[in-house]
């Protein structure tokens, strides 16, 4: 029989004191925002609201369409953000985030303020 540790009891993370945090369940979310280019497209969804695939690629310098559409797949399947399609000649795809996407830029936020200052 196999026993599953419950995610508040206090022994399931040997990381944690009585007093912190356990780090586990940032180490889900830091593999796909860790990969190059997705907080820059996580965060600029955000600051423009709907963006085109040209649009998105333009914003963010140095990278490329191929890594870009890899990413925006990556995190279509997190459910970060969402591509909807237009049933237009030619044929228009737009790109926003959920709630989900809003509430992960509101946590980067802080993050982002202190990089600023760490300049």
């Amino acid at each position: 029989m196999v026993s599953i540790m419950k995610t508040d009891d206090r022994d399931c993370c040997r990381m944690k004191s009585a007093e912190g945090y356990c780090p586990r369940p940032l180490e889900s979310v830091t593999d796909y925002i860790s990969k190059k280019w997705t907080m820059s497209i996580i965060m600029t969804i955000g600051n423009f609201g709907n963006l085109r695939f040209n649009d998105l690629l333009g914003r963010i310098e140095g990278s490329t369409a191929k890594i870009i559409s890899q990413r925006l797949k990556e995190l279509e399947e997190e459910n970060i953000i969402i591509r909807k399609s237009f049933n237009e000649l030619p044929p228009r795809v737009e790109y926003s985030l959920t709630k989900k996407g809003k509430n992960l830029t509101k946590a980067l936020l802080p993050l982002l303020n202190w990089s600023e200052k760490e300049k």
